[in-house]
Order: structure tokens, then C-alpha cells, then sequence
């Protein structure tokens, strides 16, 4: 019964044994196959943070390329701006020289011009005196004025032309004193564009011509007053315009 015992013991050690050489190799490949698969996930990890970073960088290139598109384009633009801008600034300084030249020869020119203009009122019928030499001192005082522009001394000067030119193209019947038989008396004056200039007393008791010759009013005869009145009246526009006989003087200074 011992014996029998004893081999029993014996054969279960033995298939125990022989299961432990079986299980072993059986241990190692699933051991094997699991780090293949860990090794195989963690490629797969890699080449997918690989292709993302991979999918980032063509996304930047992408952008850069645009970028540096706009800026070659910005680029273009400035070129062409500053080469626009250059030209404007060559045509400005070429048109502020010529400005500079034209004011260079426009004031000696205005004052030349203002002169024969103060020689030609002054040798004019007398008419308006007050009027047109305080136009004179104005525009004598302009063009001696350093901050004044040459523009606004050229408008000035064309301004006082273009009214001593409008005296000749019509008449004119203004109140003023003249110096007749040694006293101021205030009378009604006709001026007659820059033909003639006469003057008829408040009273209607006498009329005169103004001779530009001697400077001086001269009297006229009584027949011509009532023409000189009547003349008067249509050019106040008091009495219906008419023919009207007024002595016209000879050899009188020429219309500009």
C-alpha cells in the first residue's frame, strides 16, 4: 500500500512537471506578442504626430507663401506709388520755380503798370478826385507791402483798372463843392464817360465846362444851361430821356 502511494505521488510530479515545460513557451510568445503590439502602437502614435506636425508645417507654408505673395504685392505698390509721388513732387517744384520766376518779373511789372496808371488819372478829366487817389494810395501801399502775396497785389491792381475802365463807358451826374468866383459852391457834376465833364449850380443859375487843357472849370454860356439841366435830369433818370445839345470840347485827352 506504500509503494502504491509513492508511485501515485511520483506520476503527479511527473505530468506537473511535464505542464510547467509546456506553459513556458506559451508564456513567452504572449509576452513577445504583447510588446510587438505595444511597440506597434507606439510607431502608430509617432507616425500620427508625425503626419499632424507634418500637415502644420505644409499649413504654415501654405501661409508664408501667401504672405510673401501680399508682400510682393505691397511691394509692387509702393514701387509704384513712390515712383508716382517722385513725379509730383518734380512737377510741384517745377511749378513753385516757375511761380517764383513769374513773381520774380510781376512785381517790377505791377509797378510799372501802377504807374502809368497814377500819370493817366492825373491827367483825366476831374472827376470823383477823393475817390480815385485814395484808390491810388491804396494800391501804391499794397505793392509796397513785403508780406502781401503777388497774387492778391496783381487782383488789386486789375481791380483799380478795371474801375478807372468802367468811368469810360457811362454817364454819371454826382454832387460835390467846386471853387467857382472865389467861394465852394455845391453843385451837381455830368460826366459824360471821359468826353466831357460838366456842372450845373443847385440853383440852375449857371453851367460850366470842365478844359482839361488849363485844368480849370470854365463857364458856359446861358443857352447851353438848359441842355446841361436837362442832361442831368435823364441821367438822374428824373425826366424822359431826349436828345439834348451839349458842347462837346475838341482835342480832349483820348479814351484808354
Amino acid at each position: 500500500m506504500y509503494v502504491a502511494c509513492n508511485v501515485v505521488v511520483v506520476l503527479l510530479l511527473g505530468i506537473l512537471s511535464g505542464w510547467a515545460h509546456c506553459a513556458s513557451p506559451a508564456l513567452d510568445a504572449t509576452r513577445r506578442i504583447e510588446e510587438a503590439m505595444a511597440l506597434q502602437q507606439g510607431t502608430q502614435a509617432r507616425i500620427e504626430a508625425w503626419r499632424t506636425e507634418q500637415e502644420e508645417l505644409r499649413s504654415r507654408i501654405r501661409n508664408l507663401q501667401s504672405e510673401l505673395r501680399y508682400l510682393r504685392y505691397q511691394g509692387e505698390q509702393y514701387a509704384s506709388y513712390s515712383t508716382r509721388q517722385e513725379e509730383n513732387i518734380r512737377k510741384a517744384e517745377e511749378k513753385y520755380a516757375g511761380l517764383q520766376e513769374i513773381q520774380r518779373s510781376l512785381e517790377p511789372y505791377l509797378n510799372t503798370v501802377f504807374e502809368r496808371l497814377k500819370a493817366f488819372v492825373q491827367s483825366d478829366l476831374l472827376f470823383l478826385p477823393e475817390e480815385r487817389k485814395k484808390r491810388l494810395e491804396f494800391i501804391e501801399e499794397s505793392l509796397g507791402d513785403y508780406h502781401l502775396a503777388a497774387s492778391e497785389k496783381f487782383r488789386r491792381v486789375l481791380e483799380a483798372l478795371q474801375v478807372e475802365a468802367e468811368y469810360g463807358r457811362y454817364p454819371e451826374v454826382y454832387e460835390t463843392f467846386l471853387e467857382l468866383d472865389g467861394s465852394a459852391t455845391k453843385v451837381r457834376v455830368l460826366r459824360l464817360g471821359r468826353l466831357a465833364l460838366y456842372y450845373a449850380t443847385l440853383d440852375g443859375q449857371q453851367a460850366g465846362r470842365y478844359d482839361a487843357q488849363t485844368g480849370a472849370w470854365r463857364a458856359l454860356p446861358g443857352d447851353s444851361l438848359n441842355e446841361i439841366k436837362s442832361a442831368i435830369q435823364m441821367i438822374g433818370k428824373s425826366r424822359t430821356p431826349e436828345l439834348v445839345n451839349v458842347p462837346i470840347p475838341h482835342g480832349s485827352d483820348d479814351v484808354p
